[in-house]
């Protein structure tokens, strides 16, 4: 095995073991056992991380190097929701999200939204590839822009004059 940021990692491609991470529905990191702290290591992390659509699994790929990640619901958390102007000429109104342990921010796709188990609000990021989960904050703050649309039955967001139905 080698060690790179204090992770095991298989030696080999087609070697792929766990990581030793638990992300946790907060969208906290723990390395057996300990919350990481450190978020500039979590961040390069996410940077690194993609969903194998084949297992289901996280995959944190370094080089040829990859493992996988334990992950209680989501991989990301969306701790705020921060509003745009009004569309101005070439630039349309946007949401854009803060995620747990980034230090960008990325607009909302509001295609990606839908609603899972306990009413939980989710939606998709880093290019439709991650799911993230809103925590209760960014919840309310999204929850502004969101109507309900009576003849429907549906929830729907409203952005740029344009309605988006919650799936």
């Amino acid at each position: 095995m080698d060690k790179e940021d204090g992770l095991t990692l298989p030696l080999s491609e087609d070697d792929l073991l766990p990581c030793g991470i638990v992300i946790d529905r907060e969208g906290d990191w723990h390395y057996r056992g300990s919350r990481m702290a450190r978020s500039d290591i979590v961040s390069d992390l996410c940077q690194h991380m993609r969903r194998d659509e084949a297992s289901g699994l996280y995959i944190v790929q370094l080089g040829k190097q990859r493992c996988y990640l334990e992950v209680e619901d989501t991989p990301l958390a969306i701790t705020g929701v921060s509003h745009t102007a009004e569309s101005t000429g070439d630039k349309p109104e946007q949401l854009l999200l803060t995620i747990k342990h980034l230090e960008t921010h990325e607009s909302l796709d509001p295609e990606s939204l839908w609603i899972g188990e306990q009413n939980v609000l989710y939606c998709r990021v880093m290019e439709g590839g991650i799911p993230a989960r809103f925590l209760r904050p960014a919840y309310y703050q999204l929850a502004e822009f969101i109507h309900e649309d009576k003849e429907q039955n549906r929830f729907y967001l409203l952005l740029g004059g344009k309605r988006f139905y919650i799936g």
